[in-house]
């Protein structure tokens, strides 16, 4: 007979699925820390600019107004930098991920209670979002 510790490796290394880090999201209140924080401090470059719309922002976010968002990187790390000029609860705040298969854990949250958020998009891949029991949020995106 097994023991507990045997099973739950088992366990693991069947559940373990290819993923890496794709990037940060955090709210920033003013645009000047962009250059002030993120460029002079910290070293990331910019790299594009991009907004979302308010109904895009409450289908993810639950906060209904148009949002700028500044994508910085450096050689190992990609933040996305939502502006929003006052404090946000909730906020913007979420990790992304890249999976070999999103599907496979967006099953896995339903299945276990979880929350899934699916964006349909027109000629872009869906925005997949799961939150944890906190409401911690995790975009998925494919490993390309």
């Amino acid at each position: 007979m097994k023991n507990l510790s045997e099973n739950n490796k088992i366990t693991t290394i069947k559940n373990k699925l290819n993923m890496k880090l794709n990037h940060i999201a955090l709210t920033i209140q003013n645009k000047e820390e962009l250059t002030d924080f993120y460029q002079n401090i910290l070293g990331f470059r910019f790299e594009y600019q991009y907004k979302i719309d308010s109904t895009l922002a409450s289908t993810l976010f639950k906060i209904d107004k148009q949002t700028e968002i500044y994508r910085y990187s450096n050689d190992n790390l990609h933040l996305e930098l939502f502006v929003s000029s006052e404090k946000t609860i909730p906020a913007f705040a979420h990790i992304g991920i890249d999976v070999e298969d999103r599907e496979i854990i967006v099953e896995k949250c339903k299945r276990e209670g979880y929350q899934v958020t699916r964006v349909e998009r027109k000629e872009k891949q869906d925005l997949i979002f799961v939150s944890d029991k906190a409401g911690n949020k995790f975009e998925l995106k494919n490993i390309e």
